[in-house]
C-alpha cells in the first residue's frame, strides 16, 4: 500500500453520502440535492443514476445497487449496464437490505407495517460471477434461467465481457 490516490472526485454540490463497492471499482455518491451518481474508479467517468434519491445502498457482498426515488424502488443488477434498471412502485420508505443464506430482501417501512421485496438472487449471482470473471459459473446460472429477452441480454453481456477479457 502506497497511500497514493487512485481517483479524484470534483463535484460542485456538497456530497452527503458515498460508498465504494466491495471490489473498490465503483463509487456511489449522493449530493445534497438528492441526486445519485456512480463513478468508475478506473476511468474516473461519472454517470447520473437517479434524481430525488432518498435511499441508496449496495446489496451486501455484491455489485448490485438498491435506491429509492420517491415512490419507486430502483435496482441495478449490473453496474456495467446502467440503462438496465428494475423499478417497482412502493408505498413507504426503504430502510434496509437484509441478506440471509435463504434470500435477499429490501425492507420497506409503510408506516403501519413493514413489507419486504425479494431481490432476484440469480441476477445478483450472475452479476457477481461476471465481476469475478467466473464465466463458468455465470453460464451455469444463465442455463437455469427461463429463455426470455432479459436472459438473452444477459447471454450477450456475458459474451461481450468474456471476449473483452481475452
Amino acid at each position: 500500500t502506497t497511500n497514493s490516490p487512485v481517483a479524484a472526485l470534483s463535484h460542485t454540490i456538497r456530497i452527503d453520502w458515498l460508498e465504494l463497492n466491495a471490489r473498490a471499482t465503483k463509487l456511489l455518491f449522493r449530493d445534497k440535492k438528492r441526486v445519485l451518481y456512480i463513478m468508475d474508479i478506473a476511468t474516473q467517468h461519472t454517470s447520473t443514476l437517479l434524481p430525488y434519491c432518498s435511499y441508496v445502498q449496495w446489496v451486501p457482498d455484491s455489485d448490485v445497487i438498491v435506491a429509492q426515488n420517491r415512490g419507486t424502488l430502483c435496482i441495478w443488477y449490473s453496474v456495467d449496464s446502467l440503462d438496465r434498471i428494475s423499478m417497482f412502485p412502493i408505498k413507504g420508505e426503504v430502510t434496509d437490505i437484509e441478506r440471509t443464506p435463504e434470500k435477499i430482501e429490501v425492507v420497506i417501512d409503510e408506516g403501519n407495517k413493514i413489507s419486504y421485496i425479494s431481490l432476484n438472487e440469480s441476477l445478483i449471482a450472475f452479476s457477481t460471477s461476471v465481476e469475478d470473471k467466473d464465466f463458468d459459473r455465470a453460464v451455469l446460472i444463465l442455463e437455469q434461467r427461463p429463455s426470455n429477452p432479459e436472459t438473452n441480454d444477459l447471454w450477450r453481456q456475458l459474451a461481450d465481457v468474456s471476449m473483452q477479457d481475452k
